[in-house]
C-alpha cells in the first residue's frame, strides 16, 4: 500500500501552480510563491522522483476529437480472475479508467466511445471473454464534473462536508 508523501506547505502551494497551468515555468512559480526559482526547480523534482507528480499532460476536449460517448460499465468476473481480465480491459483505448469495486460488481470500468455502435462492439467483445460473467453499462447523458487535478490543500473546500 502507497503511503502518502510528506508535503510542505510550500510543496502544496508549488502543486496548485501546476494544477493551474502545468505550463508554467520553474522561474513565473518562484516569482507569485516568492522563493527562488533553484527552490521551486529542487521541490518539483524531488516530488517527481518521489511520484507524487507522475507526469504532465494537456488537457483535450474529448469530444473535439470524436469521443462523443461516455458509459460506466459494471462488470462481473469469474473468482480468481480479476487482475487477468482486467489488464487485458485495460489495453483497450476506449478504457478511461478501471477500478476495482465492492457490491454487485467486480470492477467498473468508465470508457469513451465513438459512437453507440462503438460502445455496443467493446461490450459484446468484453462479454466474449470467457471469466467475464455479466455486465450492467450505464451511459453518461450529462458530464457535471469531471477533473483530473487533485486538491492539495489540506482544508476541505467551501462547501465541503468533514463527513
Amino acid at each position: 500500500m502507497r503511503r502518502a508523501s510528506t508535503l510542505d506547505d510550500l510543496d502544496r502551494s508549488i502543486l496548485e501552480e501546476l494544477n493551474t497551468d502545468a505550463r508554467s515555468s520553474h522561474r513565473e512559480i518562484a516569482h507569485r510563491l516568492r522563493v527562488s526559482p533553484t527552490t521551486v526547480s529542487a521541490r518539483v523534482g524531488r516530488m517527481e522522483e518521489q511520484g507524487v507528480i507522475r507526469g504532465y499532460i494537456p488537457v483535450l476536449d474529448d469530444e473535439q476529437l470524436g469521443w462523443d460517448l461516455w458509459a460506466a460499465i459494471g462488470i462481473r468476473i469469474s473468482k480468481g480472475r480479476l487482475r487477468e481480465v482486467e489488464e487485458r480491459l485495460a489495453r483497450d483505448p476506449r478504457a478511461y479508467a478501471i477500478y476495482d469495486v465492492t457490491g454487485e460488481n467486480d470492477a467498473l470500468l468508465i470508457g469513451r466511445f465513438r459512437d453507440r455502435r462503438d460502445l455496443d462492439r467493446f461490450v459484446k467483445h468484453a462479454l466474449q471473454d470467457p471469466h467475464v460473467e455479466r455486465s450492467n453499462t450505464q451511459v453518461v447523458l450529462n458530464r457535471v464534473k469531471e477533473d483530473r487535478r487533485v486538491p492539495v490543500s489540506r482544508r476541505p473546500a467551501d462547501g465541503a462536508s468533514d463527513a
